[in-house]
């Protein structure tokens, strides 16, 4: 009965040495495991669906069961409503008209990892910007992007909306980085430079 004892946990040891070698690409797929393993924990112990990960702002796990009527019902209570779905990635829309983007990725066939994050506006680039980019460049591409952006100037308003100088002159002007000049005919009160 003890020569059984060593021999029973030596093939314990060697059974959890192999499935370990096996398994870890996938237990190790996000670095330290210790936080997927204390979700998968609270999971399946807890009556919780989803749970944020450990050391994380923006990292949930779900099981994979169902994960995807999780997160919606989970992001409607914060009060984001479901737009769409393209691929992996699931976007939300505040009524203020803030985004939130939850992308989904397999932990293992039962459990999934969502990373969801606040979409940040961008910067709108003025039409100005854009020409001074797309001018100096003698690709059609760009030969066409600027003749686009270009087309959509099309009277003294829209030129100094794009963010082109006020010529000082009596009626005032606004000229184009191509050269094409439009005189303000409708007696407004811009400021000139």
């Amino acid at each position: 009965m003890n020569k059984k004892i060593p021999i029973i946990l030596i093939i314990l040891v060697l059974l959890f040495g192999v499935s370990f070698f096996v398994y870890s690409p996938v237990i190790f797929q996000e670095g330290n495991p210790w936080p997927q393993i204390k979700g998968i924990a609270q999971l399946n112990f807890s009556n919780t669906d989803i749970v944020k990960l450990l050391n994380s702002d923006n990292k949930y796990m779900t099981k994979s069961k169902n994960g995807q009527e999780i997160i919606k019902s989970f992001m409607k209570d914060m009060g984001y409503e479901f737009i769409e779905q393209m691929g992996s990635g699931y976007f939300f829309k505040s009524q203020t008209g803030e985004g939130v983007d939850a992308t989904h990725k397999y932990y293992s066939r039962f459990y999934s990892l969502w990373n969801i994050t606040k979409n940040i506006e961008q910067p709108q680039i003025s039409v100005i910007e854009e020409l001074q980019e797309c001018l100096p460049k003698s690709d059609i591409v760009s030969h066409e992007k600027c003749n686009e952006l270009l087309a959509t100037i099309r009277n003294f308003d829209d030129c100094v909306n794009a963010g082109f100088s006020i010529m000082k002159s009596n009626p005032p002007q606004c000229a184009t980085l191509d050269g094409v000049i439009f005189i303000d005919e409708t007696n407004s009160t811009w400021l000139t430079d």
